[in-house]
Order: structure tokens, then sequence, then C-alpha cells
């Protein structure tokens, strides 16, 4: 919601209550005022946009300023209620108390409460920038250069941040949070990945084929055997490197079961998302993927109609040879349908909700190429509870349901296919419908996360810490199953909506939002969480003592 909009429905009702009323709102209302300052160094920071956008937007409202020369801001007449803070500044970012990058500001207004002490921090972010050259030191344009970070507790690596090199060869990678980076190049498709499949050559008669590959900073084409750059905040690094041709080599194979009248297409896509390679077929379905440098893909086959589509996919591994004979047979997509009930009052706005159907089975990074698979599809809820996926390829999948206000209590009870109960994930193999049930009467968990003081018995309430209700381990793949919080300045978070069952609540800071998801890191944290039954429409109250994270994990 707008601050326009916010307005507009404040003086409706205005208009609509007596006057007796109208000073109610005023009388509740808060000043907000704080500083912004710059780290390290606690600098005054101007011209920073100050958002308090209201959890719940039924009873708060959403208020901006723009801090002074001297970091100040002020903002009148905040409704109570609790609140997420946004701190923007071109080349900022907003950090807590301990130099972290914030993903989590929450601050409680209470009725009637002056506040004017806020102290909010930003860090400058960093930039890498440089120059990409060919062998002969010309400059390469369109060459995609990537900035890639660890994945916490991991030896892999995920994307940050992308740009193309321009007619000098120049590239500029701006907004990065201090820290270590592996830079990568990737070269635009070569023509001879595209010439007519009738000048391709005789199987087993392919002369050597070298051309631009991906590259890792310092020149390598190993990703094991980058180096990475350091930047600390406020750093411009040059990073500059030269790309040199290596052999390649081809991926070839048949697409059968296609009519004549409908042209496939193959692509070649990397397990690491860096690089993508596409092939017409033959009138006799024979495909030629060229230009292939060694690793891991996946090749894909697609054909069809805007009523139906054809597709196959196929693992394949790339060594130091041509991969010969592989054989693809695209399936016909299907339609999946289904109705949404409530469980609960009959009156209830049925077209509120979206059910999304997602691949059970995702890969950790899903690389510059990020595919429709990755975020699923979505389907609009109509007044009388259908919905509908077209073009649905098999696979396995799970659904998901998405919806109310944000504070409504809902979540869902049932997925059914047929009698089958398929709320953990199905095998789609054909038209099919199913049948959810949507309740309103979910489980709450609120309370307050505490640490105990150095040299002291009491315990302090932890602000902005993440709270996580981590359900048993089948429903580990069902992103809707795990509840989230945030604590506010006084320690106290609330999550709703939560599933019967049983959890296991723990409360983390400065932790990078979606670990918690991850196997390993949840068995390193087994010893530190807190047990939970949870029943329908049940509402718990809970004191959690912050859980220690491995430094591997931030």
């Amino acid at each position: 919601m707008t601050r326009s909009l916010a307005l507009a429905v404040f003086l409706l009702s205005a208009w609509l209550l007596a006057s007796a009323q109208e000073s109610a709102p005023a009388a509740n209302a808060s000043p907000i005022a704080g500083t912004v300052v710059k780290e390290p160094g606690s600098q005054p920071l101007k011209k920073v946009l100050v958002q308090f956008i209201a959890e719940d937007q039924k009873a708060g409202g959403n208020y901006t300023a723009s801090t002074d020369a001297g970091g100040h801001f002020h903002i009148e007449n905040v409704l109570p209620g609790r609140y997420r803070l946004y701190l923007e500044k071109t080349g900022f970012v907003e950090v807590n108390a301990r130099g972290i990058k914030s993903d989590v500001n929450v601050f409680t207004v209470q009725a009637g409460q002056t506040v004017d002490d806020l102290l909010l921090r930003m860090l400058p972010t960093a930039i890498i920038s440089g120059r990409i050259t060919d062998e002969d030191g010309d400059p390469m344009s369109g060459v995609r250069v990537i900035a890639q970070k660890k994945k916490p507790g991991k030896s892999t690596r995920e994307t940050t941040g992308s740009e193309a090199t321009n007619d000098l060869g120049e590239y500029r990678l701006s907004g990065l949070f201090p820290g270590q980076y592996w830079i990568v190049a990737m070269p635009p498709p070569d023509i001879r990945d595209y010439e007519p499949q009738h000048e391709k050559s005789p199987q087993g008669d392919s002369p050597p084929d070298n051309r631009y590959v991906t590259t890792y900073y310092p020149g390598t084409y190993d990703a094991m055997q980058a180096s990475a750059v350091t930047l600390r905040a406020d750093d411009e690094m040059p990073v500059n490197f030269t790309l040199v041709p290596a052999r390649t080599y081809r991926v070839r194979g048949i697409v059968t079961g296609v009519p004549a009248a409908q042209k496939p297409v193959v692509e070649l896509v990397s397990r690491a998302g860096d690089s993508i390679h596409a092939s017409e077929v033959g009138p006799d379905g024979q495909f030629e993927v060229r230009g292939v440098a060694p690793g891991s893909y996946v090749l894909r086959a697609s054909a069809g109609t805007e009523l139906q589509s054809l597709t196959a996919r196929q693992d394949v591994n790339v060594v130091a040879a041509d991969v010969e004979g592989v054989k693809l047979a695209p399936l016909p997509s299907f339609r999946l349908s289904g109705h949404l009930r409530i469980d609960g009052p009959a009156s209830a706005d049925l077209t509120q909700y979206t059910v999304n159907l997602r691949q059970a089975e995702l890969p950790e990074d899903p690389g510059f190429f990020m595919s429709q698979d990755f975020f699923g599809t979505n389907a609009p809820v109509d007044r009388l509870g259908n919905f509908e996926w077209k073009n649905v390829n098999p696979g396995a999948y799970i659904v998901q349901v998405y919806g109310g206000d944000g504070q409504s209590n809902f979540f869902l009870k049932s997925v059914k296919l047929g009698e089958r109960n398929i709320e953990t994930g199905f095998t789609a193999s054909g038209p099919a419908t199913l049948d959810l049930l949507v309740s309103s009467k979910g489980g709450t968990v609120e309370g307050a996360v505490v640490e105990k003081e150095k040299d002291v018995d009491n315990d302090h309430p932890v602000a902005n810490a993440t709270v996580v209700a981590v359900p048993e381990e089948k429903y580990r793949k069902l992103p809707d199953r795990f509840g989230i919080g945030s604590s506010d300045q006084h320690g106290r978070f609330t999550i709703r909506g939560v599933a019967p069952g049983s959890y296991t609540l723990y409360a983390w800071q400065d932790l990078e939002e979606g670990v918690y998801r991850d196997a390993d890191f949840l068995k390193s944290q087994e010893a530190n969480g807190t047990a939970v039954k949870v029943e329908e429409g049940s509402h718990q109250t809970v004191e959690l003592k912050l859980s220690p994270a491995g430094e591997e994990w931030r």
C-alpha cells in the first residue's frame, strides 16, 4: 500500500466515524524520530528513505520519511502496531549493531508512545569493476560477468549479481556486501552453435572445436581453481581478465515421438546455471549441441502448441569427449485442476487464495538461468473454489496455498488426489483433479526471545531475531510448513497459521534467509531447540533462548 493510498483510507475512515470517535486514533498515534548513521564511524547519513510498513495492513499504515543533513528523520501520527523498518539509499545497505546485514528489523509502536531516539545503521556497499579481453587483448562485448559467493555451510556458491560488458569490454558490479566473491565470465553464444543441421559434422569425424567458454577469475575453466577477491565496505576492486579459447565437445542424439508439424528445440543447461546451449532438431529428429565445455548438464527437448506442450529431460555429463546416442522422447503436457474448500465460515472469500504447484526437488542453487520450475506455477482460485494449471509436465510436485492478509490463521489442512493424501508431494503423469481443504484455525505460537547478559544472572530481550517453527522431517520439503516470525525491540514474536503437528522452535540472529531449511544446519542445531505440539486453533506462549549458530552458517 502506498503512502497516498494509506492516507485515502484514513480520510475515508475518519469521514465514517462520529466526531467523538475521530479524536481517538490521533490520541493513540505516536511520533517516531531517530537518526541514521554510516558505519563504521557513526557519521550522520542524509537522504536516506526510512519506511515503516505495518505487518497488519488492516490495523496500521505505511509511513515514510527522509533524513536531513544531520541524519535525522521524524514521522508524526504512527498508529499502534508492529512494523517492518526498511532503509533505502543507493550504495548502502542496512546493518545491525554488530555490522551484519539486517534482513529483519521489527519495531512495535505502542499507543501514545513517543519514540525519539531510534538509531539505525547503514554500511557502504562495494563495487567490482573491470575489463574482459580476448587472447589478443581486444575488448569482448556482451560477456555476462557474475559475482558469486559461498553458500553458508556449503562448498557450493550462489549468484549475487551480474552485468554484461559494453563495447569496451567493461563491466561494473555494484551493491555488493563486504565479503569474499568469485567472478565468472560467460561469453555470448557462438554463431556456430546455430548453424543449420545439414552442416553438422559426421559422427566420429568432428575436428577439434575451440571456442570461448565460461571462465573463472583469474583465468581458469575450473571453478575449484578460481581465486576469490575480498571486498571491504566502500571498496571498488578492479578485476580484469582474459578469455582464451578452450577445447569443447558436442552432444548428439535423436528426438522421437514428435508430430511432423511441430518443430522441437533442444537445450543443454549446465547444472551450475552458468551456461546454456541450444540446437534445432532436423527433420529426422537428429540434433547436435555444439561448443559444450566439460561439466554436468540437463538436456531438455520441447515442442508443441499453445494448447499442449511436449517435453523431455535427461542428465548428461561431458568429460573429455563427445557424447553420442542420446535419446529423448518428449511426453505431452496435461492439465491439473482442483477445488479449494474452506473449513470454516461459508462466506469466506475464496478468490483471496492462490494455489502454487512447484517441483518437489529443486537444485540448491538455481544459477543464473532460473526457470519457472524454481518458482512453480500459480493458479488463481475463483469464487466457487475452482482452479487449474495448464501445460503441466510429468514430474514430482508439491502444492502450496497463498492468501490472506498476513495476519490470518489459515493453513492448508489437506491435499487429496482421489482418496489418497498427497500433502507431502505426489507424482503427476496425466490429467487429475485435486481436492484442497484450507482451515482458518491455524495454531498461534507467541512469546519472547531472551539471552543471558554477561556477568549478570538476568536475561535480556533479543531484538530482530528470526524465530522458526521447524516441522517434523517428513514436512521439511514444504516451505509453508515452516512457521516464521521475528522479534521486535522487546524480544516479542508471534507466528500465526501454524498447521497442527510437532515442531521444534529456534531463535537465531544474523542468519541468512533460508539457511534454516538446510538439513545439515538443522542437524547441527538439534540440541538448541524447544519442542512444541500445535493443535488446531491452539494458542501457546513460549520463552526461547537465543540459539548459537557457527560462523560457517552466517
